[in-house]
């Protein structure tokens, strides 16, 4: 569980992107008080002696900042299918594991993911200490109630068809996401875009994936269209032998409605926090991307209401 806050009385920096002037890093001198991450101490724009950290370091700060404001992901067209918020965290992450280095025990060192991170509830806030062990702790912004969401989390594997739609609708409604995808990132239409932030396996394919996603999940929902085959009949199997709760719909077979009231009905079966979405590939199953984001916004705007 994350720990509530810091449990010293030290100035704490927090490392967080921003887009006015290559703004990276933030002081709060009295965090007892609880005011938030503070002013901003030092931007990409210039190095002085005042800084907490060497002119290198800075450097290699600023480069970080610029890149994330050169993206501009507030822009409502902005292309950010090959941005890789896995390793900019990765890249933030090491940064911060230096700054720790310079400023020592007299400062608190805590990494802060962007608001424009779609995946930022996930690890959102940690503390780097000297020893390197991350930290987690609780976030300052507030968490919609998990009884107006389908889960906590939504994982799948990013193929085309059923696993992208479920990806998609998790970064439209801000639920967090997470799944495993084949050594290469594969998918029948290339390489699987960044922007869906899955872990790579270090080898095996997409048995091997369908298999983990199953695992790492609390429940599995199929979405599917005629005859069950391939990786989607061999994901039923997964789910079978290791005796996790799963639902097989049949998006060709019954008017909306009833397969939202299906799909409700089984949710609340019980508690899921990381729901694994799971069908054909969209080459196999034409149009069944479309029918699977219609299913799951439908169900989302549902729960909002009740």
């Amino acid at each position: 569980m994350p720990s509530l806050a810091i449990i010293d009385t030290r100035p704490v920096l927090t490392v967080l992107p921003e887009y006015a002037l290559g703004a990276f890093l933030w002081i709060n001198r009295d965090p007892a008080s609880g005011g938030g991450i503070g002013p901003n101490l030092c931007d990409a724009t210039f190095w002085d002696d005042s800084f907490l950290m060497s002119e290198g370091l800075w450097r290699k700060f600023a480069d970080w900042a610029m890149d994330f404001v050169r993206m501009e992901f507030y822009q409502p067209d902005v292309d950010d299918r090959h941005w890789d918020w896995m390793a900019f965290h990765a890249r933030g992450l090491q940064l911060s594991h230096w700054l720790k280095e310079e400023v020592g025990e007299q400062y608190a060192v805590v990494y802060l993911k962007p608001f424009d991170d779609p995946n930022h509830r996930l690890e959102e806030r940690r503390e780097v200490p000297t020893n390197g062990a991350l930290v987690e702790l609780a976030s300052f912004r507030p968490i919609q109630a998990t009884s107006t969401r389908l889960c906590k989390t939504i994982q799948s594997g990013g193929q085309t068809g059923v696993d992208r739609s479920a990806l998609d609708f998790a970064i439209a409604h801000g639920y967090t996401h997470t799944g495993w995808a084949p050594s290469g990132r594969c998918a029948e239409d290339g390489n699987i875009p960044f922007k869906y932030q899955l872990k790579e396996l270090s080898e095996g394919g997409y048995r091997q994936r369908n298999r983990l996603n199953v695992h790492d999940s609390d429940a599995t929902l199929i979405l599917n269209m005629g005859e069950l085959t391939g990786g989607t009949l061999a994901t039923r199997g997964f789910a079978q032998k290791m005796g996790k709760p799963h639902l097989v719909l049949q998006l060709d077979e019954n008017a909306l409605q009833t397969t939202l009231d299906r799909l409700q009905t089984w949710l609340r079966q019980g508690p899921v926090q990381t729901l694994n979405v799971a069908g054909p590939r969209e080459s196999k199953c034409p149009g069944i991307y479309s029918l699977a984001r219609q299913l799951l916004d439908s169900a989302h705007a549902q729960l909002s209401r009740d």
